[in-house]
């Protein structure tokens, strides 16, 4: 929504509205806490004068669709984290609270100079099971490359942030991939890696998030310990199989998410566009079999790309078709069903976790290497490159007996860490670097669009490709058989 029709106001009731200031705020919120601990007191009293199946009843309805009110809680925003939209001039924000509003959580938004862009009221949404109240606002009017600073009221204060939108049509982007990531120290360190790391405009998480697995409490304290990264950059997201939490579903997952702009309904497979770089995200926890909607999408979606704008496509899931540890390994199946799709499609690199280590094949097809590269040098087109990137905090395999199969590039086990991409758009070419959590480095390779063409100099004879080389080999080599014939001659006087 664009600027609101009362951004300087308060709404109240029957369209009126007081000024908006941090002493009316204050008074706002105060009023608020009064008006909702006698309304609940009157709800009690009324319920406990009505038949207690009655009362039952309407408690177990109201349950599941309205949000929890508390008497003494406070509305404190957390957990606040950006989501990308696919519109470079959008951007989603949404954070938690233990209690609802009822109405009046917003966001407002500025430019430079400190102007107002927009204000948009957030949405309230819940889920059983969990006390906990999420919001999403939407901001609107962006211009991608340019700052904007974002206010949230919390309690009485308002909580600032700052971000800036990615241009696509920039020149150069970074951004980090990670999976298997959790609330262990290891992953508490990554976390802390990407904190710092000041260059990166975007995270992504292929699955396993922060292994909740139906503590939800736990979930609190993942965000909240990536809100540092989050309100600044946004984090993107595919589903494992612990999003899969028993008693929930994927439940918290689609509240705590999004990416379709519809609250508490995420979608599990979508793109998105960046700079060079045309991301998919896929769901290896729905079906994906030839025919169903997910494989229909991922066929339509890799037809569209434009190539001579995002010239490379990366695909990120969670269930590896190429993985050499036992503990999971290759999900054959999945393999089956997509490899053929992605390689005539033209997809760059396919990247996965669920196995916790990292391995890197070869361009791969069908088990068949493609190319082995030059130096850490590749050229797009003649196969996915295959990752396992399941190392960012999630208990690490120590044990890696078995045999490296020829079309595993690079393996390494017993290690934690992230991956760093780096787009280079005047080159034309992807930079990749595997980091673990001690920031030695434990991979690197670079994929180029296509083989650099060799442009001859205007001095240089047309008829003669390269004359100036040639020259240079020519005198090397007229040095050479100098050398050799003064060595030969030196001897024969010495024989002499």
């Amino acid at each position: 929504m664009a600027a609101s029709t009362y951004p300087n106001s308060i709404m109240l009731v029957n369209g009126l509205s007081i000024p908006r200031t941090d002493k009316t705020l204050e008074r706002y919120y105060t009023l608020r806490r009064v008006v909702r601990a006698i309304s609940i007191l009157l709800i009690l009293v009324l319920a406990t004068s009505l038949p207690l199946a009655q009362a039952q009843t309407t408690i177990s309805e109201q349950s599941q669709f309205q949000c929890p009110l508390t008497v003494f809680g406070e509305y404190e925003a957390q957990q606040v984290h950006l989501q990308s939209t696919g519109d470079p001039t959008t951007m989603n924000v949404i954070w938690s609270s233990v209690t609802a509003t009822g109405g009046g959580a917003y966001v407002q938004w500025f430019d430079s100079d400190g102007s107002i862009i927009g204000e948009d009221e957030a949405r309230e949404y819940c889920y059983l099971g969990h006390n906990m109240v999420f919001y999403m606002a939407t901001m609107s009017d962006l211009i991608p490359g340019q700052e904007v600073t974002y206010k949230i009221p919390s309690s009485e204060q308002f909580l600032e942030f700052s971000f800036t939108p990615i241009d696509s049509n920039a020149q150069h982007f970074e951004w980090i991939s990670i999976a298997d990531h959790g609330d262990s120290a290891e992953g508490e360190a990554v976390s802390d890696a990407i904190i710092a790391d000041t260059s990166a405009q975007l995270v992504t998480i292929s699955g396993d998030i922060s292994y909740a697995d139906g503590d939800q409490s736990v979930w609190d304290d993942w965000f909240n310990y990536q809100q540092e990264s989050m309100v600044k950059i946004p984090w993107i997201t595919c589903v494992g199989n612990h999003e899969n939490e028993p008693g929930f579903e994927f439940t918290p997952y689609e509240h705590r998410f999004d990416s379709d702009g519809e609250e508490g309904s995420e979608t599990f497979w979508y793109s998105r566009n960046y700079p060079g770089v045309h991301m998919v995200f896929m769901s290896t926890e729905h079906d994906y079999d030839v025919g169903s909607p997910q494989y229909t999408w991922l066929e339509q979606d890799l037809s569209s790309v434009d190539r001579t704008v995002t010239p490379f496509v990366i695909v990120y899931g969670h269930h590896p078709m190429y993985s050499s540890n036992s503990y999971h390994g290759s999900e054959v199946e999945l393999r089956d069903a997509i490899e053929n799709l992605y390689v005539e499609k033209g997809v760059d690199f396919v990247i996965a976790g669920h196995d916790h280590f990292y391995e890197r094949t070869w361009p791969v097809n069908s088990e068949t290497v493609v190319d082995t590269g030059t130096d850490g040098l590749f050229v797009r087109g003649q196969a996915p490159i295959h990752l396992v990137i399941g190392m960012a905090g999630r208990a690490a395999y120590e044990d890696l007996d078995e045999p490296q199969p020829a079309w595993s590039a690079y393996r390494e086990n017993n290690s934690y860490g992230w991956t760093k991409w780096n787009y280079d758009g005047e080159l034309r070419e992807i930079s990749f670097t595997f980091y673990r959590i001690d920031g030695t480095i434990g991979d690197q390779f670079t994929l180029l669009e296509s083989l650099p063409v060799v442009e001859e100099s205007d001095d240089e004879p047309a008829s003669v490709p390269g004359f100036s080389s040639l020259i240079t080999i020519l005198a090397i080599l007229g040095a050479s058989l100098q050398s050799v014939i003064k060595n030969r001659d030196s001897i024969e006087c010495e024989s002499n």
